[in-house]
């Protein structure tokens, strides 16, 4: 399968032009440039209707920042996955607060297709609501371990879970310290 000159993806930064030019780099992977990263806190990866991405394949957004020494793209990180079955989809970056990116003029975003299966073990199966429901549940999930983290035992009667009265300001704090380390935390196996 060949990604041609004039790929059928698009990227929307709010309040930016259209990105619709990407450059080939194989037959199933292209790239595009988004400049002053820092200014981006979400954006919005979609396919055409004359989309490559046969089913059972999935479209995968990376992102790579130049390395410090040679410039070069090297490192990449997910931002997420599209499908036939789910064909845009808005994905937050969390560059803004990200202390490298404070510096870094450009990042560079990498769309490769990639089999349904590879979507699935990134975590990337779901799509719209359910990515929302799912990331609700996990966010559920790390208050109450870290909640059950407090927990004392106590002598008489049903089991209770004794927490300190500040219980929910020092998992906020937590909580927003991992998010600015990097906003898609709770989508990766803890």
């Amino acid at each position: 399968m060949s990604v041609a000159p004039a790929v059928p993806f698009g990227i929307i930064v709010p309040g930016r032009p259209v990105i619709p030019e990407f450059r080939a780099i194989d037959s199933s992977k292209c790239v595009t440039e988004i400049v002053t990263p820092r200014e981006v806190d979400e954006l919005v990866f979609f396919l055409l209707p004359t989309s490559p991405v046969p089913p059972g394949q999935t479209a995968v957004l990376y992102f790579s920042v130049p390395t410090a020494t040679t410039g070069a793209f090297e490192h990449w990180e997910v931002l997420g996955a599209l499908a036939a079955s789910k064909p845009s989809g808005v994905f937050r970056t969390g560059w803004p607060t990200n202390e490298q990116m404070q510096s870094c003029g450009v990042v560079q975003l990498g769309v490769s297709i990639e089999s349904a299966d590879t979507a699935t073990n990134l975590g990337l199966c779901a799509g719209g609501v359910q990515d929302r429901k799912n990331f609700a549940l996990k966010i559920a999930k790390d208050l109450f371990q870290f909640m059950s983290s407090f927990s004392q035992s106590t002598q008489a009667g049903p089991e209770l879970m004794v927490v300190p009265t500040n219980v929910l300001d020092r998992w906020i704090l937590r909580f927003e310290s991992k998010y600015n380390r990097d906003p898609n935390f709770m989508l990766k196996d803890q």
